[in-house]
């Protein structure tokens, strides 16, 4: 390093009691290198800040801060989290002695913007969280949980890095030299406020990094940094189950819920974030002597058939369909079409279980015209179930052996855990349940997490059926 604290061009021999042995990365804020601790004989990796980016008072105030956050950041010792070593200064440039990991960014594995196995994604995601609540507990907070952080090991293991860093790269005086604030692909609404980050904010990040793990793309599709921080302020995200119908509805939820605006509607904790997962049976507890440890499990995510398929359906029938009911029910359609194909055996069922899902009549009367042109305009085949009084009758007043304020009652019941698509689901489920008591525990299974299982299941009413 020079004198003035910048990086040469050249390897420099040594940086503090450390031999330097190669590069491993250089960026706005520094240089990476590889290097060897001859005192106990191991690889390690140096980072080292350009001096001029903490000039003058406010960088003074900057560095005592950084100092005092890699203190900390070094207290964190977890098996997911890349270990601090040593903090000192070269020729008046600071420097980071870190755990030397041999693996590869996550970044890498999303160039391609084609989503993980629903196995994959949730075992990396759920190693992040672990190294976010460890750290959080130790007051530690990250701030820029993305991909570029976030390390695999060729034998599956998830190494996060740059904790006690990132509050450097995201301060006041970093923005006056030019330097982006964050990775606002990843920034959380808050960040962008400019208020002050905590574990929620965190949380948000790695819910954006299991997003693109599983579909290939982020939330928000901002082209700057200004239609990002507009999107995430005041839109929605999109949903995961749109852009990859193989992923369970569940998700949606679970996501929705860790990237919501305000950060008091999210997952408080990254052990709440793990449970919401696991009550997807995406994730299992496994009890030992001692304690009790989080386990992924190899789940199979939920397969659509191919392209062409399901079996012995007409794939222009059913693609006209997904176009007509997603005006109505949103991105949910197309994965609502498939598998209510693989359940019936003619055009006349299925007409008449997409249209119980629809909630209002005149959009189902507009759904069952346009099936019945697309049958080429013969009613052969529908069945009076799909006739429009009938169909108006059953949906308006009751449906199999329950009555309309029965399952209004459950409606009301569910959306307070999965919101408007609990309308969606209580219709489908009533016309298959026998008992209320069966419609709640069939309901039960489709919200995330366990506590929220329970406490729906307190509002079953006794049986009154059969």
């Amino acid at each position: 390093m020079s004198a003035s604290g910048e990086i040469s061009a050249t390897l420099p021999p040594r940086i503090g009691r450390y031999r330097v042995t190669g590069l491993l990365g250089r960026g706005a804020m520094g240089v990476v290198y590889l290097g060897h601790d001859t005192a106990i004989d191991r690889p390690v990796a140096i980072k080292t800040i350009h001096r001029r980016l903490l000039q003058g008072a406010e960088g003074a105030e900057w560095l005592a801060r950084f100092h005092h956050e890699v203190r900390a950041a070094g207290r964190c010792l977890h098996p997911n989290i890349v270990t601090v070593f040593e903090y000192g200064e070269e020729e008046n440039a600071p420097y980071i002695v870190m755990e030397y990991v041999k693996g590869r960014e996550l970044r890498d594995y999303l160039k391609e913007r084609k989503p993980l196995l629903l196995t994959n994604a949730v075992a990396v995601i759920v190693q992040v969280l672990r190294a976010l609540g460890h750290a959080h507990a130790a007051g530690v907070v990250h701030r820029d949980i993305k991909p570029g952080n976030i390390i695999l090991l060729a034998d599956g293991q998830v190494k996060v890095t740059d904790f006690g860093i990132a509050r450097l790269e995201t301060g006041i005086g970093l923005t006056q030299n030019g330097m982006t604030v964050g990775t606002p692909g990843y920034m959380a609404p808050e960040q962008f406020r400019g208020e002050e980050a905590d574990r929620r904010t965190d949380l948000y990040s790695a819910a954006v990094v299991l997003f693109e793990l599983l579909t290939g793309v982020r939330p928000f599709d901002g082209r700057n940094a200004s239609e990002m921080m507009y999107q995430v302020l005041n839109e929605p995200p999109r949903q995961a189950t749109a852009l990859n119908p193989r992923l369970p509805l569940g998700l949606d939820v679970v996501l929705n819920r860790a990237l919501a605006k305000v950060p008091d509607d999210r997952f408080q904790d990254a052990e709440a974030f793990i449970a919401a997962l696991e009550g997807l049976k995406l994730v299992e507890r496994e009890a030992t002597t001692n304690s009790t440890v989080v386990r992924v499990t190899p789940v199979q995510a939920p397969e659509l058939p191919p392209a062409n398929t399901p079996p012995g359906w007409d794939l222009a029938l059913l693609e006209r369909a997904e176009r007509w009911l997603v005006e109505i029910l949103g991105p949910v359609a197309r994965v609502l079409v498939r598998r209510t194909a693989l359940q019936v055996s003619s055009p006349a069922e299925l007409i008449q279980q997409l249209m119980a899902a629809i909630p209002g009549e005149s959009d189902r009367l507009l759904f069952q015209r346009r099936m019945r042109t697309a049958l080429d305009g013969t009613t052969g085949g529908l069945g009076t179930a799909t006739n429009a009084s009938v169909m108006g009758s059953q949906m308006s007043g009751s449906l199999g052996p329950f009555d309309q304020a029965m399952l209004e009652t459950a409606r009301r019941d569910l959306a307070v855990y999965l919101g408007p698509i609990a309308k969606v689901l209580v219709k489908q489920i009533a016309a298959k349940a026998r008992t209320s008591q069966e419609l709640y525990q069939r309901l039960a299974e489709n919200i995330p997490a366990a506590a929220d299982r329970v406490a729906f299941l307190k509002h079953m009413p006794p049986d009154t059926i059969g």
